[in-house]
C-alpha cells in the first residue's frame, strides 16, 4: 500500500468526510476544465465556418475575414487557457491538502476547507469568463465600424 494513504485500521468518520469533501472540490475543478475545453472546441468550429465561407472558393488568405477570424480564435484560445490554468492550479492545491490533512488522520480537527490566499487564482479564472465576451464584443464592434470589403473580380 502506498505510504500516502492512511492505514485502514486508523480510518475515522471525520477523516472520511474530509476525503469526500476534498474529492468533491477536485471534481468541481475538473468539471470547470472540461466545460472550458468543450466551449473552446465548439467556438473554434464555429469560427472556421465564416472563414471558409468568406474565401468563396479561393485560399483562406483571400477570405473576407482573414486575418480577423484567426486572430479571434487565437485570442479565445489564450483566454481559455489562462482560466484552465487557474482550475489546474486550484486542483493541485486540493490534492496537496488531501495528502496533508487526510493523510494525517491523527488530527482531522485541524483540517480547514479554506485554501491559502492566492489572489491570482480567482483573477486567472475570471480572465476567460470576462475576457472572451469582451474580445467577442470588440470583434463585433470592429465589424460594425469597419466591415470587410468585398473584392471585385
Amino acid at each position: 500500500m502506498p505510504e500516502s494513504l492512511p492505514d485502514p485500521a486508523r480510518r475515522s468518520p471525520e477523516g472520511d468526510a474530509i476525503y469526500i469533501r476534498i474529492r468533491e472540490e477536485i471534481q468541481f475543478e475538473l468539471n470547470l476544465i472540461n466545460a472550458r475545453v468543450n466551449w473552446l472546441v465548439a467556438s473554434q468550429a464555429f469560427l472556421f465556418v465564416p472563414l471558409t465561407i468568406g474565401a468563396q472558393g479561393q485560399g483562406l488568405r483571400q477570405s473576407l475575414f482573414y486575418p480577423l477570424v484567426p486572430l479571434l480564435g487565437i485570442a479565445i484560445c489564450l483566454l481559455v487557457l489562462v482560466s484552465i490554468s487557474a482550475a489546474l492550479w486550484r486542483s493541485r492545491q486540493w490534492r496537496r491538502k488531501c495528502h496533508g490533512a487526510y493523510a494525517a488522520e491523527a488530527a482531522p480537527r485541524e483540517f480547514s476547507i479554506v485554501q491559502p490566499v492566492e489572489p491570482a487564482i480567482p483573477f486567472l479564472g475570471m480572465v476567460g469568463a470576462i475576457g472572451v465576451p469582451v474580445v467577442l464584443a470588440l470583434t463585433w464592434v470592429y465589424l460594425l465600424l469597419a466591415p470587410p470589403a468585398v473584392a471585385m473580380a
